[in-house]
């Protein structure tokens, strides 16, 4: 079929950002290799393994007559491209970088440094005019794909892009979950549960429910959440609690079931422990 001179913009920016990805991907590969090294002797080579990950990539893409490995994913390729202009393309991608790169690690001539920083800030520039350049006319996203001359072009003649909904419907399935379990989790009372599910298999045995004064000591627990009391109070029967965990309840009903001695609490009778006070001798 013959090749469609029409390319999408979004394809033209997938091809970038996958050529970028791929290279990130193998240089976490190698900083896994050398993981165990001395890091001193990896941040002064890393200007030069950086260089030599980008010299492999163009070696087995561009300089076979191949196109970019994002461009291969997406059915693109540089039209016009020729030996020149592939090993053009190689030294303006890792030139630039490489110089910086070796610049900021040496820092020996500080002057050299301002003029080249100054040199990557008007690159930037030229970059961004260019890429608003590119929104427009919708070809060559990159500086250095206008310099050079060449663009991207579909190897066959162009279709839509094929969306796949199967993976679509399981991301918003996915992320209507994630919305439910952070939305209801919060609401469910893990520790009424977790008594609930207590007497259900537990067998019942008759309790004195007769009221009786609380008293603490350093082994006390508090009856809802088995920790230490903090800012202990009690309603009635002889178990302590957190005020937390007491006033939770009462702020929901008025009525609270020991989870201990299964004596009904109410909020009228719900008071501040008191270690002297008479209730407590």
């Amino acid at each position: 079929m013959p090749a469609s001179p029409y390319v999408s913009r979004i394809n033209q920016i997938d091809a970038i950002q996958l050529d970028e990805e791929i290279y990130k991907v193998l240089k976490d590969q190698v900083k896994e290799i050398v993981k165990y090294q001395s890091s001193e002797k990896i941040d002064r080579w890393q200007p030069e393994i950086d260089a030599l990950l980008k010299y492999f990539i163009w070696n087995f893409s561009l300089r076979q007559g191949k196109p970019t490995f994002g461009q291969q994913l997406l059915n693109l390729h540089y039209e016009n491209i020729t030996d020149t202009k592939s090993l053009l393309y190689l030294i303006l991608t890792i030139g630039p970088a490489y110089v910086r790169d070796k610049l900021l690690n040496s820092r020996s001539n500080e002057n050299l440094s301002i003029i080249f920083d100054r040199v990557a800030n008007l690159a930037k520039l030229l970059d961004f005019i260019n890429l608003l350049i590119f929104l427009h006319r919708g070809t060559q996203p990159r500086l250095v794909e206008y310099l050079l001359g060449i663009a991207s072009r579909s190897v066959t003649t162009h279709k839509p892009r094929s969306i796949g909904y199967s993976y679509m419907t399981r991301e918003l399935l996915w992320h209507g979950m994630m919305e439910l379990f952070t939305t209801g989790l919060p609401m469910i009372n893990l520790h009424c549960l977790k008594h609930t599910i207590k007497k259900m298999f537990t067998q019942n045995v008759h309790v004195d429910l007769e009221r009786s004064s609380p008293k603490m000591d350093s082994s006390s627990k508090c009856a809802y959440c088995a920790d230490t009391p903090i800012l202990p109070v009690h309603a009635g029967c002889r178990h302590i609690f957190c005020y937390y965990c007491l006033k939770a309840h009462f702020t929901a009903m008025n009525e609270f079931q020991c989870p201990e001695c299964e004596a009904h609490l109410r909020v009228a009778q719900m008071k501040t422990y008191e270690p002297n006070s008479p209730a407590s001798s």
